[in-house]
């Protein structure tokens, strides 16, 4: 029995269920709590520096008050949709949506890397890596509903400890590789853990962004 077609109409219908999934604001949600901050507000953790568009097409960046890397020169942004997305593929079923991500995205990377250069005195053409602005953004989705959360997206300088190659990288495949006890290969990277900025440089952060954005 041929069951390829209907294997194809119950796919589909999934794929539309999940783009037509509600995305009201949901209660205990952290994201959905700070998706109507106005820009300069804490959230109890980070500090809502932009917003773009409205409940439906709109998305917001918080500051994190904790890095991965270095708490006296990195930090890290993140920018959600106002929105209760838990999917990248639900971005084009709502007008404006994916226009106000790319306007959104593209600002934040700007005022990321203004601050940078000047903090750090670095280059446009760099000869060398520690004088280069290395911006890197890692976002996920999925249906899996332990996992299944409110879309964001992380952006952060690519450097030190969470500027190491990451998996799709062709660098991470050519790193030295090791086997354990069990024979199963895997490879060494440097830990990555978050830490607090000093509350003077994060409230500095804060503003000197928010003051960037607004250009």
């Amino acid at each position: 029995m041929n069951t390829s077609g209907s294997s194809r109409i119950n796919m589909g219908n999934e794929a539309e269920k999940l783009a037509k999934e509600s995305t009201s604001r949901k209660k205990g949600c952290n994201w959905c709590a700070e998706a109507s901050l106005e820009v300069g507000k804490g959230s109890g953790y980070g500090i809502v520096i932009y917003r773009i568009g409205d409940a439906n097409d709109g998305w917001f960046a918080t500051l994190s008050p904790k890095t991965g890397g270095d708490p006296k020169k990195d930090f890290t942004v993140q920018l959600m949709p106002c929105a209760h997305l838990t999917h990248f593929s639900q971005m084009d079923s709502f007008p404006g949506l994916a226009e106000n991500y790319g306007i959104a995205f593209s600002k934040l990377s700007k005022a990321m890397t203004t601050v940078m250069m000047k903090e750090g005195s670095l280059k446009a053409e760099a000869a060398k890596r520690e004088e280069g602005a290395a911006i890197a953004a890692y976002g996920k989705s999925t249906t899996w509903s332990e996992k299944k959360e409110h879309l964001h997206i992380k952006l952060f300088p690519f450097r030190g400890a969470i500027g190491q190659p990451y998996t799709v990288d062709s660098s991470f495949g050519k790193k030295e590789s090791f086997r354990d006890s069990s024979d199963k290969e895997f490879v060494k990277m440097e830990p990555v853990r978050k830490v607090m900025l000093a509350e003077e440089r994060f409230n500095k952060l804060a503003k000197e962004l928010i003051a960037l954005l607004k250009e």
